[in-house]
């Protein structure tokens, strides 16, 4: 696989635009793009813990908190915080040409392409 194949388009840029959280699909994972101050992230649209759909939590800065149990994550590292006993899978996201990608190598681990 060539360098450029693991980023995958997730959504256009305009449908992103002011937005601070959203699901999309990328390959045949639903992810979760996030808006931080300074950029972009994707990460699994599912809690590792209770399988609760992170969008219906919050971010405030850098952390991601899901609204069912509260587990919380650093969104620059993926590192667990608080109560959170996993990490979260964090992948940077560009866009190009009107569209947002997602490398979806650090999401490899949650299966499917």
């Amino acid at each position: 696989m060539q360098q450029n194949e693991t980023w995958q388009p997730a959504c256009d840029a305009a449908d992103f635009e002011g937005e601070e959280m959203m699901e999309c699909r990328v390959g045949k994972r639903d992810i979760l793009l996030v808006r931080l101050a300074d950029r972009i992230v994707a990460c699994p649209a599912i809690c590792p813990h209770m399988e609760e759909r992170l969008a219906f939590g919050f971010a405030d800065g850098n952390v991601l908190t899901c609204s069912r149990h509260l587990w919380q994550w650093d969104l620059h590292t993926g590192e667990p915080l608080g109560p959170a006993e996993k990490p979260l899978p964090v992948a940077p996201v560009r866009i190009e040409r009107g569209k947002i990608l997602v490398d979806t190598r650090p999401l490899a681990c949650e299966g499917g392409d």
